[in-house]
């Protein structure tokens, strides 16, 4: 019987020098004795070549990395009594690289042989059965013999009786049992058993893994180091209080959502334990964001034509971080300048209340209107979901085709609510969007009309592998009005065409018309859209895709499409996405058209 015992601290000490030189180094080496040194002016010997066979993958790897003699495999060998030497140690080191996997009785057949070029080494090697494990006692002790992330390591059963004895299984558990131990605050915790005892009579392995954690620390005070906001406004931000059982997830929690508010470039959180009151202490260092951001952009788009866009925020506003951002866009088609000011909710992570205030210019053809719209929402995340509900008056005044000029007032509620799972935001290949909105207007809350409207969006992306995706999408909206449709305000109307709906089509280009052929929108919507994207070099890939959608009044929708293919490239800041595309129906859609966009896939 072969029974090995270490001591706690070194055992610790190497586990972690394992999982320092795994990757590089064979597994379980041992010191060996010093070869004999090669004997002075000893003629060439030829080239050595080392053949293993019998053994493939990680066992022909640690094999290899085992044997001392494979060392000098293609090179000159060393003198006949080194090459011996090391020749004859090789059965052992090839025993050596094989008891990790569980193969204790290997048959190896060794030669080594002169050839014309120099020697050959060859090793033969039959595994034989491997050894079982007869009995694995595994026990946690202390506190987290409660803890059920502890006993869901241990229901994975990663060591049980029958299995194959593999080392490297055995100080994975001890890792994992320690990172737990580190991660949920057993900051006393060590193994008082960690044993494998080998019966080569019996062929059988008994392994005692007894891991006590002793009590878990818990989080102490928790201080905020900073001089922008109020202590009342940070107390906020911590998913945990004092006395709650030590979890490092809530400090990487704590520190993004810290890092991810408008307030603050760093954030560093010590929590070091403190033995004698078994107690994390948590201190928080937080160094302010800039005050104010500026931004300014010029652009070009096959929708806007030329483009300008300048934003200012104040990214703080008081101590109760209050804060507030404005914008304005330039365009000869459509202009924007709007304004809004944020209050955190009671979780300033997940809830804000909003005012705002945009006005909103069209010049485009025969679709113009001039909006004046003051508003509120509250936005809130509940895991996946971004919800918004708001309230908005607005005054529009506006122009569609050849009906008369026409002004509105609305008071509108709705609610946006949107869906997102994604693996990577910016370059998703597994991702699904869902969003619906719905608002609406009632003469009985002072509005000139009544209307309801709503619109269901929904994307998705599935990446086969590396160089190849699907990307699918589609919106479906509807409006019912009480009035006439002639009532209903411009900006309320259904259009489609342009380069983020039916690509090959003018923007807004694709609806009802009027006698004289001017598009004047619809009640309803339906746009659908599949693309198949390619890499082909690097971050550099194309796309080909087919767009289809209207805008329409009555139940049985006139589908318009467009197909092309495009450019698609990886940029730091997202896809870059460059598009050529036509249209196949009438009305007619553009020969040849340009598209180009950036941001996100989802």
């Amino acid at each position: 019987m072969i029974r090995a015992v270490s001591s706690p601290r070194f055992n610790r000490f190497l586990a972690l020098l394992c999982c320092l030189i795994a990757p590089v180094a064979p597994l379980y080496a041992q010191a060996q004795p010093e070869p004999p040194k090669p004997a002075e002016h000893a003629a060439p010997a030829g080239v050595l070549t080392v053949a293993v066979e019998g053994v493939e993958g990680p066992l022909r790897d640690n094999v290899l990395g085992h044997l001392d003699i494979n060392r000098f495999h293609g090179k000159a060998a060393p003198d006949d009594t080194q090459l011996q030497w090391l020749h004859d140690n090789a059965e052992r080191h090839i025993q050596e690289a094989l008891q990790p996997f569980g193969y204790y009785e290997p048959k190896i057949d060794s030669s080594l042989n002169r050839t014309a070029g120099g020697w050959e080494a060859r090793y033969r090697i039959q595994l034989g059965r491997t050894l079982p494990i007869a009995l694995a006692d595994v026990r946690v002790l202390g506190d987290a013999a409660q803890d059920p992330v502890f006993q869901k390591l241990l229901d994975k059963k990663p060591l049980v009786k029958g299995q194959t004895l593999e080392h490297v299984k055995y100080e994975q558990l001890k890792q994992n049992l320690e990172a737990l131990a580190t991660e949920r605050g057993y900051f006393d915790a060590q193994f008082v058993e960690h044993t494998i005892q080998i019966d080569l009579q019996a062929y059988e392995a008994v392994i005692k893994l007894h891991y006590d954690t002793g009590k878990r620390y818990r989080f102490g005070d928790i201080s905020f180091k900073q001089n922008i906001l109020s202590p009342k406004l940070l107390s906020r931000y911590p998913r945990f209080k004092p006395s709650d059982p030590y979890d490092a997830n809530e400090l990487l929690k704590l520190q993004g959502d810290l890092g991810g508010s408008t307030y603050f470039s760093q954030v560093r959180i010590n929590a070091s334990p403190d033995a004698k009151t078994v107690s994390v202490p948590v201190d928080v260092e937080l160094e302010p964001n800039k005050r104010h951001k500026y931004s300014v952009g010029l652009g070009y788009g096959t929708d806007t034509g030329p483009r300008g866009r300048a934003k200012v925020e104040n990214r703080w506003v008081n101590r109760r971080g209050h804060f507030y951002e404005a914008e304005l866009q330039l365009s000869p088609i459509k202009s924007y300048l709007g304004a809004k000011y944020s209050i955190p909710g009671h979780d300033p992570v997940t809830e804000q209340y909003a005012l705002t205030a945009n006005y909103t210019l069209q010049n485009y053809e025969d679709q113009d209107y001039e909006r004046i719209a003051l508003g509120g929402l509250y936005q809130q995340e509940i895991g996946n979901w971004l919800r918004i509900y708001s309230l908005n008056m607005q005054y529009e005044d506006y122009q569609i085709g050849d009906e008369p000029r026409s002004t509105s007032f609305l008071v509108i509620p709705g609610l946006n609510w949107t869906w997102v799972n994604a693996d990577d935001r910016l370059f998703t290949t597994r991702g699904l969007l869902f969003g619906f909105e719905v608002k609406g207007a009632s003469t009985a809350l002072l509005s000139d009309i009544n209307f309801l409207q709503g619109l269901i969006r929904l994307k998705g992306i599935y990446a086969f592998n590396d160089d190849h995706r699907i990307i699918a999408r589609g919106e479906v909206g509807a409006t019912a009005i009480l009035e006439d449709f002639e009532e209903l305000p411009a900006s309320l109307r259904f259009f489609t065409g342009g380069d983020t709906t039916v690509r090959g089509y003018a923007f807004n280009k694709i609806g009802p018309t009027n006698d004289k052929g001017q598009v004047i929108g619809g009640k309803n919507l339906l746009v659908a859209s599949l693309e198949y994207e390619r890499r082909v070099w690097d971050n550099w890939g194309v796309a080909v895709f087919v767009d289809a959608g209207d805008a329409f009044n009555g139940g049985q929708p006139e589908l318009k499409t467009g197909a092309g293919v495009g450019v698609r490239w990886r940029s730091p800041v997202g896809p870059v996405r460059i598009d050529f595309a036509t249209g196949l129906d009438r009305p007619p859609g553009d020969a040849f058209r340009f598209s180009f966009s950036i941001g996100p896939d989802l």
